[in-house]
């Protein structure tokens, strides 16, 4: 018997995912939200709670992670004990929902690793993301099953690793974000326009990151580090530093301690890896 679903929010998260599940298994009761007058979503319309509403299956809390205690005190007393209540934040653990837990509920959270900036392929992208999942096991199993029933992909970590999961998922999308835009700025100071330089520049991370897809870190390494070419890597962090963002010779010079690790699996020297060693140290 399919669970009963209802969802706290109707942000981009809370419709790309009342979307998903009434296209992949069936909608969702309900879509409670603080805010009025917004668009329907699937024929729903998002409502405040009310007085009367008893929750007794599956509810997803996608708000902001502000608003996440917020919403778990107004669920408090609609709760029927053995349901299942699960947030959507990347980095908060399932722990903010403790009180609900003495009303009897089991506690978890579902964090898609996707990026929604639209509701509607929002809701596509769900059903090929990752999902990671933590909380009581009975709340695990739900969110488990409700990954498989998007067409997703779930794995399970510990509450308290969540924020180190946050972490890892913020440098490998958010600081790439970071890093390409000082690549861009680097670029266009050699005289192409950072339009150009964007468009020059996105294939080569692309391609990159279609080889970590299928290779380790240190078999889709390339450049001067997987080289052991000590000469180019002088000649980067000299440009870098007479360059008009010597800031980034910093960022270069971690990225590189961090590439000789993988270089070093890929047998370059440890005579040619101590000896860029010094000069990424250097001031």
């Amino acid at each position: 018997m399919k669970p009963q679903i209802d969802i706290i929010g109707d942000g981009r998260i809370g419709r790309a995912l009342a979307l998903a599940f009434a296209r992949k298994w069936s909608p969702v009761a309900r879509i409670i939200s603080r805010t009025t007058g917004r668009e329907p979503v699937d024929s729903l319309l998002p409502r405040p709670i009310r007085n009367d509403d008893v929750i007794f299956g599956v509810v997803i809390i996608a708000v902001k992670d502000s608003q996440i205690e917020v919403a778990s005190n107004t669920l408090k007393n609609h709760l029927r004990p053995g349901c299942v209540v699960l947030h959507t934040s990347g980095s908060r653990s399932s722990e903010i929902l403790a009180p609900l837990r003495e009303a009897g509920a089991a506690i978890g959270s579902m964090h898609p690793l996707v990026s929604v900036s639209d509701p509607v392929a929002g809701a596509e992208k769900l059903g090929s993301a990752y999902f990671c999942i933590e909380g009581d096991e009975k709340a695990c199993l739900a969110a488990k099953e409700l990954v498989d029933v998007l067409g997703g992909r779930s794995f399970k970590i510990a509450p308290e690793k969540k924020a180190l999961y946050h972490a890892a998922a913020v440098m490998s999308a958010g600081h790439i974000a970071a890093l390409f835009a000082g690549s861009v700025d680097l670029l266009a100071e050699c005289g192409v326009s950072h339009e150009e330089a964007r468009n020059v520049l996105a294939p080569l991370v692309a391609s990159t990151a279609a080889n970590l897809e299928n290779e380790a870190p240190e078999d889709a390494l390339t450049g001067p580090f997987a080289r052991g070419d000590k000469e180019t890597v002088e000649k980067n962090l000299r440009a870098i530093r007479d360059s008009c963002h010597p800031e980034l010779a910093e960022i270069y010079c971690l990225l590189g301690l961090r590439s000789l690790d993988l270089a070093r699996k890929r047998g370059v020297s440890e005579e040619v890896i101590l000896t860029i060693t010094a000069i990424l140290r250097s001031k």
